[in-house]
């Protein structure tokens, strides 16, 4: 099911266009991680998905709902996180909960259950009777995620989750942000803590000067940017028979040979990786393991920046 559709979104500010034209589509349980350099627009997209911010033309729909026509309809049906989230101090966890959940019209006998839920989701149970004041830069960032998760969105904006935690917050944070994407839930997240989005990202877009550069699977962009995969072969009995055998496979070529495991570059996608591994099997060799060197978010980052040189 289709949860975002934009078309053509634009955002003008006098001169400056700091979104241009922008289209794309989220399905149903996609995470999609939006990333680029500073200025690049991501947090102006977001705010105009957020409903926050009109678009200067184009529009989008959200479950369906039209962005410009229904934007208190699509502010029921989305959690925006900004990077910076703001609490009510002199409220409880529990009772910052409790307003937000009245807010989005919760009906009221499932309001205790669902605070209880979202509190143990983000653990911060221990935490519920204290004031907001109180927390620290983290556990804001995951109260902020408790406000969001309360009203149960069809769709999460989290716009620099990460910004300003310490490592230790920023495990807790991707480990529930891990959690919601293992529930299918559907996310579009821009960071510039790459290699932690790489780990439950099921999508990348890609911007840059307001534009959408490429946007796709990230087994797409990975074979779109790194055409050539590296793949470690471990063999039993003696791998120097490897590289005999290979000459007769196209688009395959040893890199080092360690004890038992040998390294090769290969043309190709998942599937020369399949007919690879039997090419092998079928000439005798015993393949005990076939495993690829996987590139990270930011290897690709860096893999699209010096292709196109649009980063610069």
């Amino acid at each position: 099911m289709q949860v975002l559709e934009a078309q053509r979104l634009r955002k003008e500010f006098g001169p400056l266009a700091a979104v241009q034209d922008v289209s794309f589509t989220i399905e149903q349980g996609q995470v999609v991680g939006l990333i680029g350099p500073n200025g690049a627009g991501k947090t102006t997209l977001l705010r105009m998905l957020a409903a926050l911010l009109p678009p200067t033309d184009g529009t989008a729909a959200i479950m369906g709902m039209d962005l410009c026509r229904h934007p208190l309809e699509i502010r029921r049906r989305i959690g925006y996180l900004p990077d910076f989230f703001n609490l009510y101090n002199d409220l409880t966890l529990w009772e910052c909960l409790d307003f937000t959940a009245r807010a989005y019209s919760v009906p009221s006998d499932q309001i205790p259950r669902r605070i209880d839920t979202v509190l143990e989701y983000v653990n911060l149970t221990g935490k519920k009777h204290d004031l907001c004041r109180h927390l620290s830069r983290g556990m804001v960032q995951r109260m902020g995620l408790a406000v969001l998760m309360v009203h149960e969105p069809d769709l999460y904006l989290l716009d620099e989750p990460a910004s300003g935690l310490d490592p230790i917050a920023r495990i807790n944070l991707r480990n529930i942000l891990k959690r919601l994407a293992d529930e299918k839930k559907t996310i579009l997240i821009s960071s510039h803590i790459l290699h932690e989005l790489s780990e439950f990202c099921t999508h990348i877009a890609i911007m840059d000067q307001g534009r959408i550069r490429y946007f796709g699977s990230v087994e797409q962009i990975r074979e779109l940017c790194m055409p050539v995969r590296i793949l470690r072969v471990r063999v039993l009995g003696d791998p120097q028979k490897v590289p005999a055998v290979l000459r007769e496979f196209p688009n395959a070529a040893v890199k080092d040979i360690c004890d038992t495991v040998i390294r090769l570059s290969v043309k190709g996608g998942l599937e020369t990786a399949a007919q690879l591994n039997a090419f092998l099997v079928g000439h005798g060799v015993s393949v005990a393991e076939l495993t690829e060197e996987k590139k990270d978010l930011e290897d690709l980052f860096l893999a699209i920046s010096a292709k196109e040189n649009v980063f610069s």
